[in-house]
């Protein structure tokens, strides 16, 4: 019950934050100037980054469908795309303290019934992609460093989330090692928590002995992340902003680092308040980066309720359970 509580002061407390940040970005503008800002929108290239965010779906449940396969579990590609689709859903459009993540390892548990293999091969795809998206942060803030220098707090500011970003990366690289250490602790065995984080590190190391398939994930990690950047750089273009390639691969990638931080809801506020700041710098008007940011929100969801829709249709429950082969079959 208290924990209940918790949770919903917690997302109260995100929800504020979040509209809160909209309100202030909203207020630097006014209808008109969102108007002129947009009038010249070219629907062809909004359309564009439709497709390049409908094709990052694929990629993101591909790789989660090889490392799947990697350890055994012979989960159809389209059970795999579908559930991506509903954690989407959830993720991105639902008001709700339920990530895609969950969803996904929800869905997969009920049709493996192991529930190591379910979150690992999930927090491994994860994991992947930030790896991705750190490392095209990294190079794009040296690209733009030149840019930046005349912003000195801008660019320790970017410096500090790729910093901080890469620290999290090998600290999750190292939760088999760091799993292991937990369980030797000296404390209480309070239901099996040794066993069961003891089977969470077992399983986790060895998607690492399956290198051909993780070097394959990686790659496609970097694909997708392209392709969101993609998205982004599509819309800018659709609006006619004189917004560089490589920068954009910068503000995206600081962007998503940002929304990572739990005090946003969804990562709404976190995108138009970075792009605010970091534009700011090119001399884009607050008007053309509030248009900006509303229209990649606006296609995040028009691809997220496909998701939507899979769920009214299918549930939240997988159907069909495969033989439980693997890694950790029994």
């Amino acid at each position: 019950m208290k924990r209940s509580r918790q949770r919903r002061l917690l997302l109260v407390a995100r929800t504020v934050i979040s509209v809160s940040l909209l309100v202030y970005l909203l207020f630097q503008v006014n209808i008109s100037q969102l108007l002129a800002a947009s009038q010249h929108l070219s629907l062809a290239l909004l359309a564009l980054a439709f497709v390049l965010q409908l094709a990052g779906v694929f990629v993101s449940s591909a790789k989660w469908w090889l490392l799947l396969r990697a350890c055994g579990q012979s989960v159809p590609y389209r059970w795999a795309l579908q559930t991506y689709f509903i954690g989407q859903f959830f993720s991105n459009f639902l008001p709700t303290m339920i990530g895609g993540d969950a969803v996904r390892v929800y869905r997969l548990n009920q049709r493996l019934k192991q529930p190591a293999i379910a979150l690992t091969s999930v927090f491994v795809e994860r994991l992947t992609g930030f790896l991705a998206l750190t490392v095209i942060a990294a190079l794009a803030l040296v690209r733009s460093a030149g840019t930046l220098q005349h912003t000195p707090a801008l660019l320790w500011g970017a410096t500090w989330c790729v910093v901080a970003a890469s620290a999290g990366v090998l600290v999750a690289l190292a939760a088999p090692l760091v799993a292991r250490s937990l369980v030797r602790l000296p404390v209480p065995n309070i239901q099996d928590w040794r066993g069961k984080l003891q089977l969470l590190a077992q399983t986790l190391g060895e998607y690492y002995r399956y290198r051909r398939t993780l070097f394959t994930v990686v790659v496609m990690s970097f694909a997708y992340q392209l392709s969101w950047i993609g998205v982004n750089y599509a819309v800018i273009r659709a609006l006619a902003l004189a917004v560089p390639l490589y920068f954009t691969a910068l503000m995206v990638p600081i962007s998503d680092i940002i929304g990572l931080v739990p005090i946003f809801l969804n990562s709404i506020g976190a995108r138009g308040g970075t792009f605010l700041l970091l534009l700011r710098s090119l001399g884009v008007s607050a008007a053309s980066t509030v248009a900006l940011s509303t229209l990649v929100f606006v296609v995040r969801m028009l691809v997220s309720l496909l998701g939507g829709l899979l769920y009214m249709l299918q549930g939240v429950t997988g159907s069909g359970v495969p033989p439980r082969t693997g890694m950790l079959a029994t």
